[in-house]
């Protein structure tokens, strides 16, 4: 089975995350293009059996080419457009809450295929601040909710790192002033950086699931999180979720984790790159057959 992804955005986000690892992992001939004329080029050069849509403007690209299509969906708000979905043999959800807002939409055919992320190297502690630390890692837009928990980190006397770039670093930093948070910056030394932390926050608003927060479970980080989108599918069972918008709930949850013993590493089977490969792939097989 020969299959064609088509990713249009520029940005190396989770989404390019996951295709990376299935451009790497696949057990069948891949190709991946970015644009228009690259897709006309691949259809004649590498007729694909299946052709892959990885977000929303690449679904609006694949509509135009008349090979089995399946489309990839990682945010948890209400498509738009829904006659787009009938072209597709397949939608791959990234979370039961993902294909949730999407069955109530009226989209069918939609199954569920969790991130997977590669077992994470031990993390060595860096160089800190004293008091409590709490880290994010996220880009710097929005619905990430970082706003939120620099509010939490003045009202809780703790230090934030945040590890990530995007359009609202200078609004965060005028936010900051007189707090304690430190915007990293885009890192390759997570493990370090998760090692280092006392507790892991991921404040999002909307989440189709949070790769950061699979990354924390798995390195043995306290996580306190918001129950947006799905996070709560992701972060495990000792995790503390709050309602997103909330800087005195997110504070008083970083308060009662750093209570808590850190837990032990903990990824389940489902979130492995290996899982995501195998069930993605048996879904484009499907789509063809």
């Amino acid at each position: 089975m020969r299959v064609l992804h088509i990713d249009v955005e520029r940005g190396w986000r989770g989404g390019q995350v996951q295709l990376a690892h299935l451009l790497e992992r696949a057990p069948g001939p891949v190709e991946v293009c970015h644009d228009g004329p690259g897709l006309v080029r691949a259809l004649r050069r590498f007729r694909p059996d299946v052709v892959a849509a990885h977000s929303p403007r690449s679904h609006q690209l694949a509509l135009l080419q008349p090979r089995p299509l399946v489309v990839h969906r990682r945010v948890d708000f209400r498509p738009r457009g829904i006659w787009k979905y009938r072209r597709a043999r397949a939608v791959i959800a990234v979370s039961h809450a993902v294909r949730d807002v999407l069955v109530q939409a009226g989209v069918e055919r939609v199954e569920v295929v969790y991130d997977g992320i590669p077992a994470a190297p031990a993390g060595r502690r860096l160089e800190r601040p004293e008091g409590p630390l709490v880290l994010a890692v996220g880009a710097l837009v929005d619905h990430k909710g970082h706003s939120t928990l620099v509010e939490a980190a003045r009202r809780g006397g703790f230090s934030v790192w945040i590890a990530g770039r995007g359009p609202l670093r200078e609004p965060l930093e005028a936010q900051a002033r007189g707090v304690p948070v430190e915007l990293l910056g885009q890192r390759d030394d997570v493990s370090d950086l998760l090692a280092t932390a006392d507790v892991f926050c991921h404040p999002s608003r909307e989440e189709g699931l949070g790769q950061a927060v699979l990354e924390a479970r798995a390195a043995g980080c306290r996580v306190v999180a918001t129950r947006a989108g799905g996070v709560p599918e992701a972060a495990g069972p000792h995790a503390l979720l709050v309602t997103p918008d909330d800087p005195d709930a997110l504070a008083a949850a970083v308060a009662r984790a750093l209570e808590t013993p850190r837990p032990a590493p903990d990824l389940p089977a489902r979130f492995t790159v290996d899982a995501m490969v195998a069930a993605t792939w048996a879904v484009y097989a499907r789509a063809v057959g």
